[in-house]
């Protein structure tokens, strides 16, 4: 009897190959449950070619994660995920939290959140799905040479080095006349540490306050403009390359004044939006259009690097607030008390309605994908609604 059991488990035993493709397909809340099943399971599914195997197909299903503001002070704030239906979830260290925290970025089912009270002085990285998540060292600038002035911030993924990585650009207070000195560090999730960077090709720049970084084909990306003794304002994109860790400028096309302009991704391209600028009263706006441009490295078949991609009207669906998955453009239309938000596609100007956040008073939306990427390369990290620290 026992020979014929060995023989049936021998028989229904799956290939490897098999069992990964099986369970690549499921939802991280049923790996949960396998996890606890056997050892051997455990350690295929916390395995790197497991993890990048599931983030490969989830990737294809994005949904939203969204910040909501229910009063113009921020103090009531939540956070949501959605696609068509918004499902609250729990936020970790919501106890201690002075303020609301701030989404710095979203990559491959890591979010950043800074949680200082300013000035950026506090990161934990969060894994929703597996309600996992680890709070980063403390930054190394501090501002014992000097008053901070201005701090931007970014997240995104190393593709060549497979590392998560947090970068915090600081700008120091200075007299009238003198140029800023700016200082940069960034955090390796492989690493586990932070390091000082040479900045020295930001040069004196202002970073436009309250930006994160935009990801786009491995780099960083801030609106900025030149400061100090130099004369002239000159308007770029500070642009960061995750893997070599250098900076350069990107300069902008012309705009006129009252334009706002916000950085987008678009199918693997820089691109850029802008619109007229909101509550300028007694002044005419400088269009009543969104237009689109995108960035070309080597300069198109005119010589010009910026090409006009397309442009929307205004009134039909409102302000840009957000990109999603690289080829669609988050709207928000105010009508009224209400507020609504709409999908587009730039290059075709198909859209459809996005039922999201739509009865609070503001809210920052990103992309969001599932996966099984642990928050610390060291696989230590906290549970929401534990407090013991966890070891894989």
């Amino acid at each position: 009897m026992r020979s014929k059991r060995r023989s049936m488990d021998k028989k229904t035993t799956l290939p490897q190959e098999t069992l990964t493709d099986i369970l690549s397909r499921l939802p991280i809340k049923s790996l949960t449950r396998f996890e606890s099943v056997s050892k051997p399971f455990s350690a295929l599914i916390n395995s790197p070619d497991f993890i990048s195997a599931h983030l490969r197909r989830s990737s294809r299903h994005f949904t939203f994660f969204i910040r909501h503001f229910h009063n113009p002070s921020g103090s009531n704030f939540s956070f949501s995920l959605t696609n068509n239906q918004p499902i609250d979830v729990e936020i970790p260290l919501l106890g201690s939290l002075i303020r609301f925290p701030k989404i710095v970025g979203s990559s491959n089912g890591l979010v950043c959140l800074d949680i200082s009270s300013c000035y950026a002085r506090g990161f934990v990285l969060w894994n929703i799905a597996r309600k996992q998540y680890s709070c980063l060292p403390s930054p190394i600038i501090s501002d014992s040479r000097g008053p901070f002035w201005m701090v931007s911030t970014g997240f995104g993924f190393d593709r060549e080095k497979n590392d998560y990585k947090v970068v915090r650009i600081v700008g120091f207070a200075c007299e009238k006349g003198e140029s800023p000195v700016v200082m940069v560090e960034v955090f390796s999730w492989r690493t586990g540490c932070w390091k000082v960077i040479d900045g020295r090709a930001i040069g004196a720049c202002v970073i436009h306050e309250g930006q994160n970084g935009v990801v786009i084909n491995g780099g960083l990306h801030w609106l900025g403009n030149s400061a100090g003794k130099s004369g002239g304002i000159q308007k770029f994109i500070l642009s960061f390359d995750l893997n070599t860790e250098e900076f350069r400028k990107i300069p902008t096309p012309e705009f006129s004044a009252g334009v706002c302009v916000k950085i987008m991704g678009f199918k693997g391209l820089l691109a850029l939006a802008y619109y007229p600028s909101k509550g300028l009263v007694g002044r005419p706006a400088a269009t009543d259009r969104v237009e689109i441009c995108v960035w070309d490295d080597y300069g198109g078949a005119d010589g010009k690097y910026w090409t006009k991609l397309n442009s929307l009207q205004l009134n039909a669906l409102g302000y840009p607030v957000g990109v999603t998955n690289e080829t669609g453009l988050i709207m928000r239309k105010l009508d009224g008390q209400f507020t609504q938000f709409f999908l587009c596609d730039p290059s075709n100007q198909n859209y459809r309605r996005l039922h999201i956040c739509e009865a609070t008073y503001s809210c920052d939306i990103h992309s969001y994908v599932e996966s099984l990427v642990p928050v610390s390369a060291g696989h230590d990290y906290r549970v929401i609604g534990e407090e013991v620290l966890s070891e894989v």
